[in-house]
């Protein structure tokens, strides 16, 4: 996205079409991290108990967290309890098969040499059938077919929109779909927008980490992770109306000197740099834009609001962890499966004192149900800013 389009995106982060109360909750990706993000719902559930959330979005693993949250019935509380259980029995072969015979550089030798054999069967270096299994029953959806628990909660009123992103292999472009509401479009030549009714193969495709898990087919074009070059992960809620947005992050917020000290000695392995790319795709794209919104913010509450032009400040709250979800990984590195775990000491995870990398693949209860803790805990310290957010008097006690 150039910087044009991006001063563009801006100006329209606060459109006359947005409407007083309309709250959205944001869920930015991480992999296995992304339990996280249900402990943070489960403390909101706890102390506001009554909240409605209109818009949600996500994006990689938090479109996991989105769909489920936008197709559940139930209030957010037993949402939320319900969504934390599902972490919390997760595995490894819930989510993937290793298959190190797919790994994709392989394929594209055997294909170079043997060109009349048919490689084109979609594979990354997983296989994610158990996780498309896994969702089939959850959402109670089929392969292809609206999620119709989507379908119920716009048609009564309790959800007013929901929008996932991904990224077309195939153009390059980053595709925000999204049903119910109306959204403020704003096409640029590297992204655009698909009114839909989303399927598995959205929630599949959005949550395909690069590389690893392989592309999914929508629409006659493959499809990827959305966190790959989406610039403004905060525009899907803003085009959709939302006023008020909680953006959900797995990533620590490190502190000056935590950034300056080195997290491995020597040259760095594989996995130290593989955490960076990662890192550089899933989670610093939302401080970017996070600090953009807060720039336009600023300057539209310094602006008489006739000078405006019809634009108005977007509420902006911005949960994330309090400890280090990666550094927390290596702690539960010996529970991965035999094959995931030589896959990781290959790539060096055992050498970097914060293996990210690790952390995404980190599908397992001990590792999940620990950070769910921690989600829920964060949110109790600042319970007291979250409901000043909401707009909830301070007397209002938490519901324990």
């Amino acid at each position: 996205m150039s910087c044009n389009e991006l001063l563009l995106e801006e100006e329209r982060f606060a459109s006359s079409s947005s409407q007083p109360g309309d709250l959205a909750v944001m869920l930015t990706g991480g992999g296995a991290r992304a339990a996280y993000q249900a402990g943070q719902l489960r403390g909101i559930a706890k102390h506001f108990p009554n909240l409605r959330i209109q818009i949600v979005t996500g994006v990689s693993a938090g479109a996991i967290n989105a769909i489920f949250l936008a197709a559940r019935s139930g209030t957010l509380a037993q949402k939320a309890a319900d969504l934390a259980d599902l972490w919390c029995e997760l595995q490894c072969q819930h989510i993937f098969s290793f298959d190190l015979l797919s790994m994709m550089p392989f394929r594209s030798a055997l294909a170079s040499v043997y060109p009349r054999r048919n490689w084109s069967r979609p594979r990354g270096l997983v296989d994610t059938s158990p996780l498309g299994e896994l969702l089939q029953r959850v959402l109670d959806c089929r392969p292809g077919k609206p999620i119709e628990g989507i379908i119920r909660n716009i048609d009564s009123g309790r959800l007013r929109a929901v929008a996932l992103m991904t990224l077309d292999y195939t153009t390059g472009q980053s595709v925000r779909w999204f049903q119910g509401g109306n959204m403020d479009v704003f096409e640029g030549p590297n992204r655009r927008s698909e009114r839909t009714q989303l399927t598995l193969e959205h929630v599949l495709a959005s949550s395909s980490l690069p590389f690893l898990f392989p592309a999914v087919r929508i629409d006659n074009r493959w499809h990827g992770d959305g966190g790959i070059r989406l610039a403004a992960p905060l525009s899907p809620a803003v085009h959709l109306g939302a006023s008020r947005i909680i953006a959900m992050s797995t990533g620590y917020q490190r502190t000056s000197d935590e950034a300056q000290t080195p997290v491995v000695s020597g040259y760095p392995p594989a996995a130290q740099i593989l955490s960076q790319l990662f890192n550089a795709v899933f989670l610093d794209v939302i401080d970017e834009d996070v600090a953009r919104m807060e720039r336009m913010n600023d300057m539209l509450r310094k602006m008489r609001p006739e000078d405006r032009q019809g634009m108005k400040p977007i509420d902006l709250l911005v949960l994330r962890p309090s400890v280090d979800l990666g550094k927390l990984a290596g702690e539960y590195e010996h529970r991965l499966p035999r094959n995931v775990k030589l896959l990781t000491r290959a790539l060096g995870a055992k050498a970097a004192e914060s293996p990210d990398v690790l952390s995404m693949l980190m599908f397992e209860p001990e590792y999940t149900h620990r950070i769910i803790d921690i989600g829920e805990s964060d949110v109790d310290a600042r319970v007291d800013e979250i409901r000043q957010f909401l707009g909830e008097p301070a007397s209002l006690q938490a519901v324990m």
